[in-house]
């Protein structure tokens, strides 16, 4: 068995920085700015995906306006079926928008960004 010595913590050093950047390769991290008509509704994220079993749960993002960077695994967008965003306020309809995983990953390239900004429509109640 052939053993390196790590005597230099400069080394060790550089060996956690490969290990690290070989970790974050993995994901992207993905831009998303949402906003609404009217501001404050909830925005919520849903990566739909059968192929490995992965669960289909809505996360919180947050409040619009909404400007944050999600890391999205490579294994998540390459099993992922959809990628949604619904935005909910009490007294509006809920409103989502659907991408499939090349169609965000293009729209983040050219915009640089994913980007939306839907108006709500008021119900009935």
């Amino acid at each position: 068995m052939c053993r390196i010595p790590l005597r230099t913590p400069a080394l060790s050093i550089i060996i956690l920085l490969i290990a690290l950047a070989a970790g974050c390769a993995s994901t992207s991290a993905v831009p998303f700015t949402i906003q609404s008509d009217p501001l404050g509704a909830y925005v919520l994220l849903q990566i739909k995906s059968s192929k490995f079993g992965d669960s289909s749960d809505w996360i919180f993002v947050g409040n619009t306006p909404l400007s944050t960077t999600r890391p999205l695994s490579n294994r998540q967008l390459q099993s992922a079926e959809s990628v949604t965003i619904r935005v909910m306020k009490d007294g509006y309809f809920d409103q989502s928008k659907q991408w499939n995983p090349k169609s965000l990953l293009d729209e983040q390239k050219e915009k640089g960004m994913v980007f939306w900004n839907p108006r709500l429509v008021r119900s009935s109640e």
